[in-house]
């Protein structure tokens, strides 16, 4: 039995338990997820950084305005170092108005300045709370408000304001009024400590109601101005500093042909110009005269519509009419010299132009409005001396005299009738003078008609010769005129009236 049982082989052990993976899969489940999140992280925090970078503008990089960015420098002082302040009990403006024409920079200050402090702006639009319902307006204030408070210091900035902050009128109670009402509520409900500066931006502060204006809510106003030679001329370095401009060009030249220009016009005109390039084919990143001159007369005329046919019979006209405008430019000694008239169709309706040279004035003379307006009539004039008959080309001239001849005889005093009154502010006595100013008006015009026939009749041999050189050319320059016209009657006559 022993033999037996010892060839009897060893039962095996039994099996080992099945080794459990658990542990391990949730470990490889919870480092996927790490690499997962750490992948998706990278790019974003890349575009976003870079981003950052591209933005984070200084005040110093804004070209011009320097007496606008000394201003605004006081108030990011005031937001950094508010302590300096305090112990003076010196207070910040509630509300800060910036007036200006258009394009002149307000909105892009504040973008800019909210950049430099990393501060929130929060925006909107005049014309977001102007609504037919009722209470609409008022609540959308009061959200604005609850909403600025939320956070610890930020910048409300209201553009174009006198879309709700225009004058009430007192004979009704309109929604606009409640929603204004409102806005006057929520300037009065804050102080300094809740860490909120207002902006707002406005085309026309003479229309904004008095109780926005007053101190304690927008007391502080910031005027801007188209930009000057000196900063028109940094702009178009700047917005060129990539590209080559042609050799016969300077940019002190392109400042000088845009006077009067905003900073957004030259913006334009510089990416404008650019585009003409590319259409043109070069591979070379160069700008010629052509493609800037081009996106110049685009900004400030409108694109050439040569699909907008004349007949020949227009055509002439056309350029006896702008024939007109030109040599009545170059005879007056008060007016600015054509320096291109074109008889190509352009922007909306206008068939041809004379563009006088442009200048950078505040301030017109009595004796350079009289010498305006004459240079507006010489078209119609022309028309009139050539073919005996006016037609409607001359409707906006027409526009344009209508302006000026009311501003002479009103607001500027430069009537002999009325001196320095102006009966738009007299009330009830500046209503029954309506018909006498009128009256002048008419004279005005026509004694300023008569001289400006008188003169074109004179010279209607040079109007001829104009005209033949725009039907021939189409377009002229400053130049081709005076080789035209003898350089004795430049500047030769002084507008009689």
């Amino acid at each position: 039995m022993s033999s037996i049982f010892w060839s009897t082989p060893a039962p095996a052990p039994p099996p080992p338990p099945p080794r459990s993976d658990i542990g391990t899969l949730l470990l490889y489940v919870i480092l996927g997820w790490i690499i997962l999140r750490i992948l998706q992280e990278l790019p974003k925090s890349k575009k976003k950084k870079g981003k950052l970078k591209k933005e984070k503008k200084l005040l110093d990089d804004v070209i011009g305005l320097e007496s606008v960015k000394e201003e605004i420098r006081y108030y990011m002082d005031f937001i950094n170092n508010t302590e300096k302040y305090e112990d003076w009990n010196v207070k910040l403006p509630k509300g800060i108005l910036l007036a200006g024409p258009p394009g002149t920079g307000k909105t892009l200050l504040v973008k800019t300045m909210a950049k430099v402090l990393d501060i929130p702006v929060i925006t909107a639009a005049g014309s977001s709370f102007v609504e037919m319902y009722v209470g609409v307006g008022a609540k959308r204030i009061r959200d604005l408000f609850k909403k600025a408070k939320k956070e610890k210091k930020c910048i409300i900035f209201i553009d174009e304001l006198d879309a709700v902050g225009s004058k009430r009128n007192l004979d009704r109670n309109s929604e606009r009024a409640s929603t204004l009402n409102q806005l006057l509520v929520e300037m009065d409900g804050f102080d300094n400590s809740d860490g909120i500066m207002i902006f707002a931006a406005t085309n026309l502060i003479k229309y904004l109601d008095p109780a926005l204006l007053r101190s304690g809510r927008f007391d502080k106003k910031i005027f801007f101005d188209p930009p000057n030679s000196e900063e028109r001329r940094a702009m178009f370095e700047l917005y060129f500093k990539d590209v080559t401009i042609d050799t016969s060009l300077s940019y002190q030249v392109l400042s000088e042909r845009t006077a009067g220009m905003t900073g957004a016009d030259i913006a334009n005109i510089a990416n404008q110009a650019k585009i003409n390039a590319i259409q043109r084919g070069d591979d070379k990143v160069f700008l010629s005269e052509k493609d800037i001159q081009i996106s110049i007369d685009e900004v400030m005329i409108g694109r050439e519509k040569r699909e907008r046919m004349m007949s020949e019979e227009e055509r002439k006209r056309v350029a006896h009419h702008e024939a007109g405008h030109a040599l009545m430019g170059y005879l007056l000694k008060d007016s600015e010299p054509p320096v291109k008239v074109s008889i190509i169709p352009r922007g909306e309706s206008a068939l041809g132009f004379s563009q006088p040279k442009p200048v950078n004035k505040k301030l017109y003379t009595r004796q350079a409005i009289l010498a305006k307006l004459c240079v507006l009539l010489a078209g119609r004039g022309a028309e009139q001396l050539i073919y005996d008959e006016v037609s409607t080309g001359a409707a906006d001239d027409i526009e344009k005299v209508s302006n000026y001849v009311r501003l002479f005889n009103t607001n500027w005093g430069m009537s002999k009738d009325f001196g320095v009154l102006n009966p738009d502010f007299m009330g009830s006595i500046g209503e029954t003078m309506s018909e006498k100013v009128f009256e002048n008006c008419k004279l005005m015009v026509d004694k300023l008609e008569e001289f400006t026939l008188s003169t074109l009749k004179t010279n209607r041999e040079w109007i001829i010769k104009i005209a033949e050189d725009l039907l021939l050319n189409e377009t002229i320059v400053y130049k081709r005129i005076k080789e035209i016209l003898p350089e004795e009657l430049e500047n030769s006559l002084i507008c009689e009236y």
